[in-house]
C-alpha cells in the first residue's frame, strides 16, 4: 500500500529510456517428476500419449484480478484457486485452458505452484517474481501443458505502477496464437496513459508472424475513451461482438463486490475485457468469479476484521475460441506433460 500511494502522488508517468520498453524474454516452467517447477527449456519428450489429445481449434481463455489491496490475501487466492479449479474440471478435455491472472503477489505465486491440479494440467510463466517489474506484484499465466510454447517475453509499459504485456506465442501449424494478459494503468491520468499501453501491445498482437490474437485482463476502462481503443487498436471486443451492450449491468466487472461507499463514489464499469485479432472466432463469453468468497470457516473472521468476504473485487471473465482458416494449434510431441526426473 506503501509504494502504491507514493507512486499516486508522483505526479504523470515518467517515459524512461528507450532500451527499457524493448520485449524481454523469460522461461516458463512445467512441473517435473521430481516435484520442482522447472524450466520448459529442459523438457523432454515422449513418443506416447497419456493426456486427452486436442482438439486443434479450440481453446479457452479465463481471466481475473485478484485484488492485492484487501486482507486475508492467503485465503482470497486459495478460495479463487477452488473455483478455478472447478472450472478447469468442467472444460471438455480435448479443449486447451489458458488462464490470465492479475495483481498477483508472491505469497500467491506460492499458492499456484503448490495447487496439485496445477501441476498436473499446466505450465506456468513465472514461479517466482524475477520477471516483474515491481517486487510486490504482477501478472501469472497458466499454460494448457499439452501446447506447444514458441516464446514467452514481456513488454514494459510507460506507467507509474510497473504495468507490462506478458505475451505467451502459442504454435500453430507455421505463425502462432499470440496471447496478452494485461494489466492496464489504474485510475485517471492527466495526460491518459492507457491508450499508449494498449497501443503498444496492438503492435505486438499485429506482427507478421501472427495469426490470430488473444488479449485479455483487467483494462481499468473507467473513462470514455476507453470504450473505444479497441476499435482504434483493430481489435475486436468478444463480448460487445457477441452483442453485449456498453455501459450495461450485464457487462460490468468491477462495483458489485466492492463497499458500498465505494461503489457509490466510483460507479460500476467493465474493467475486464477479452479483445482479440485475426483467424480466430469467438464462440461464447461470460463472467466468472461472481459471488464467489473465502471459505466458509474464514468469512466470521474477515467480517469481525471489518472486511470484505469476496474473493475479489472483479469479476473475471472467460471466453471460447476457435482457431479458423489453415492454422490448428501444434500439440507438444508425446503428450505435452511429461514430466523427467531430472538427474
Amino acid at each position: 500500500m506503501e509504494v502504491l500511494a507514493a507512486a499516486l502522488k508522483s505526479g504523470p508517468a515518467q517515459k524512461r529510456e528507450d532500451e527499457f520498453y524493448n520485449p524481454r524474454q523469460q522461461e516458463h516452467f512445467f512441473f517435473a517428476q521430481d516435484r520442482e517447477w522447472t524450466p520448459a527449456s529442459f523438457l523432454q519428450t515422449s513418443p506416447t500419449a497419456s493426456k486427452p489429445r486436442l482438439n486443434p481449434e479450440a481453446i479457452r481463455l479465463i481471466s481475473w484480478n485478484i485484488d492485492m489491496l484487501v486482507p486475508f490475501g492467503d485465503e482470497r487466492m486459495s478460495a479463487a484457486l477452488q473455483y478455478l479449479e472447478t472450472l478447469v474440471t468442467s472444460t471438455p478435455p480435448d479443449t486447451a485452458i489458458v488462464v490470465f491472472l492479475q495483481e498477483m503477489t508472491p505469497s500467491d505465486l506460492d499458492l499456484i505452484t503448490s495447487s496439485r491440479w496445477i501441476q498436473t494440467r499446466f505450465n506456468i510463466t513465472d514461479k517466482d517474481r524475477s520477471s516483474w517489474l515491481s517486487p510486490h506484484y504482477g501478472t501469472t499465466t497458466l499454460i494448457d501443458a499439452r501446447l506447444s510454447v514458441a516464446s514467452v517475453f514481456r513488454v514494459p509499459f510507460l506507467s507509474k505502477f510497473d504495468r507490462d504485456g506478458l505475451f505467451v506465442d502459442i504454435a500453430l501449424t507455421s505463425k502462432v496464437l499470440r496471447l496478452c494478459n494485461v494489466h492496464l494503468e489504474s485510475l485517471i491520468a492527466s495526460p491518459p496513459v492507457r491508450p499508449h499501453q494498449l497501443s503498444t501491445v496492438a503492435a505486438y498482437l499485429h506482427a507478421p508472424e501472427v495469426a490470430c490474437a488473444l488479449l485479455a485482463g483487467d483494462l481499468n476502462a473507467i473513462e470514455p475513451f476507453d470504450w473505444k481503443l479497441h476499435t482504434d487498436n483493430g481489435l475486436e471486443d468478444a463480448y460487445l461482438f457477441l452483442g453485449g451492450k456498453e455501459d450495461s449491468d450485464e457487462g460490468y466487472t468491477w462495483g458489485y463486490q466492492v463497499p458500498a461507499a465505494m461503489r457509490e463514489k466510483f460507479g460500476c464499469s467493465r474493467m475486464d475485457k477479452i479483445l482479440f485479432c485475426g483467424d480466430v472466432r469467438v464462440n461464447s463469453f461470460e463472467r466468472i468469479g461472481t459471488g464467489v468468497k473465502v471459505a466458509e470457516e474464514k468469512r466470521g473472521e474477515a467480517r469481525e476484521a471489518g472486511e470484505e468476504e469476496w474473493v475479489s473485487d472483479h469479476y473475471g471473465v472467460m471466453g471460447d475460441f476457435d482457431v479458423i482458416g489453415d492454422w490448428i494449434l501444434r500439440q507438444r510431441e508425446g503428450d505435452g506433460v511429461v514430466r523427467p526426473k531430472l538427474a
